[in-house]
C-alpha cells in the first residue's frame, strides 16, 4: 500500500508511465533471454521517458526530481517480466551516472552524462574485478596520469553493459592502499587498448549483458 504523506500524485503518473513502458517489453522477454541481450532502442526509449535521469540535472537533460520517483521507477519495471532489461536500465540510471552528475565537470557531463541521459549511449559500471568484487577497498586496476590524459591498467569482471557500453565509469587505484586510494574516472570505450573480453553466461538475468573487460 502506498504511503500517501510521501508518494503524491505526481510520483503516481511516474508509476503509470514506468509501467506502461514496462508493459511494452514484456511480450519480448523470453526472446530476449535466449538472445542474451536486447534492443539498444529499449534505452533510447527510456531516454525519451525521462526514466534515465530521474534525479539527474535538468542541466544534462534529467528530470531533477527525488529518490521517491526511483522508487516507484524501479518497483514498477517489474512489469517487464525480465530483470536482465531491468538491471541494465538501473545500472545505467543509478549506478554509473550518478557519481558523474553530482561531481563531473561540465566537459564530461556534456560529453558522457547528457547522452547516456537520453539513452543515446550506454554506460556501464566498472567496479568488480577477479580479486574483489564488493571488497571495493581491494581494487587493483590503476590509473596514472600521464600529461593531459590516464594510462589505465587492469581488469573488471561481471560488467553490466559490458559488451556494448558507450563509456565505463571506472573505480580505479590511483593513490595509496585501501578506501582512500580509489579514484572514479570515465573511460570511452573506443580509446586505443581497450577491450571486452568473452560476454559471460549467467543463471539468471540473462537478457543483461556481462562481459569481463581489459
Amino acid at each position: 500500500m502506498q504511503n500517501n504523506e510521501i508518494f503524491t500524485d505526481e510520483h503516481e503518473a511516474m508509476r503509470k508511465t514506468v509501467r506502461k513502458f514496462a508493459e511494452s517489453l514484456a511480450p519480448h522477454s523470453e526472446e530476449w533471454d535466449e538472445a542474451g541481450i536486447f534492443p539498444r532502442e529499449v534505452f533510447k526509449q527510456a531516454g525519451d521517458l525521462g526514466l534515465l535521469g530521474i534525479r539527474h540535472g535538468e542541466d544534462v537533460g534529467g528530470l531533477g526530481l527525488d529518490w521517491w520517483y526511483t522508487t516507484c521507477y524501479a518497483e514498477e519495471l517489474v512489469h517487464s517480466h525480465n530483470a536482465g532489461v531491468n538491471m541494465a536500465l538501473m545500472v545505467q540510471s543509478d549506478m554509473a551516472t550518478p557519481i558523474i552528475n553530482e561531481i563531473g565537470s561540465d566537459e564530461v557531463k556534456a560529453e558522457f552524462l547528457a547522452p547516456a541521459v537520453a539513452g543515446e549511449k550506454i554506460a556501464a559500471l566498472g567496479v568488480s574485478e577477479p580479486g574483489g568484487g564488493s571488497d571495493v577497498a581491494a581494487i587493483r586496476c590503476t590509473a596514472r596520469r600521464d600529461g593531459d590524459d590516464y594510462v589505465i591498467n587492469g581488469q573488471k569482471l561481471w560488467i553490466t553493459n559490458g559488451t556494448r557500453a558507450d563509456f565505463v565509469t571506472l573505480a580505479v587505484r590511483t593513490g595509496g592502499e585501501g578506501f582512500g586510494g580509489i579514484s572514479f574516472v570515465v573511460c570511452p570505450t573506443d580509446v586505443k587498448g581497450f577491450h571486452v573480453g568473452k560476454k559471460l553466461k549467467k543463471i539468471g538475468n540473462k537478457a543483461s549483458d556481462t562481459a569481463e573487460l581489459f
